[in-house]
């Protein structure tokens, strides 16, 4: 039942943003808000706990990805660095300026998370510089420029004037970093 309360708030928070409440999400999963109170003693416990959920998948995904061998180092960076769980990457990006909003806390642990856990992309960023498949480049600015980018979305205007999905920014982002703006096919 645990799992079935989380996989219906993060559909809630799909649907309404953070203003759902308690009884929207007993009347999702046709049940009683006891039922809910029983598991988790607040709405702040099921937005930790759906927090906690996203940070275990994308662990699990960068897990998966380091491990296939049908893709290239290249690639593997890539795909990491879009690495959004499928259940997430359709959330408009200003759900994560209402998630600061409403639910301050749990924005740090996000944050935070952003922030420190990029051990993976070094390491497979160090690999393609020594096999000379990047340029070499300070891994630590390119992180930065990474997460400045990402938060200058949510925290702007952007967010409320544009109805992209967090895969979308995150695929737009990813590709001008790692493939520039210069159009190969141009005309000199």
């Amino acid at each position: 039942m645990r799992e079935r309360i989380i996989k219906e708030t993060i559909l809630q928070i799909e649907e309404k943003g953070f203003s759902f409440t308690v009884s929207d999400l007993a009347n999702g999963l046709s049940t009683s808000k006891r039922t809910i109170y029983t598991y988790f003693s607040s709405k702040n416990q099921l937005v930790e706990e759906v927090i906690q959920h996203l940070f275990s998948q994308i662990k699990e995904q960068e897990r998966i990805i380091i491990e296939d061998t049908q893709l290239s180092l290249l690639e593997k960076i890539h795909q990491i660095l879009i690495c959004v769980p499928k259940q997430f990457e359709l959330l408009d990006v200003r759900l994560l300026a209402d998630l600061k909003k409403y639910h301050y806390e749990e924005w740090i642990k996000l944050d935070r998370f952003l922030k420190e856990e990029w051990d993976s992309v070094v390491y497979l960023m160090e690999q393609a510089i020594k096999e000379n498949l990047i340029k070499s480049i300070n891994i630590s600015l390119f992180i930065e420029v990474y997460l400045g980018a990402i938060n200058q979305i949510y925290q702007s205007k952007f967010a409320s004037k544009n109805e992209m999905a967090v895969g979308e920014v995150f695929q737009s982002v990813v590709d001008m970093l790692l493939q520039g703006i210069i159009n190969e096919r141009r005309n000199d």
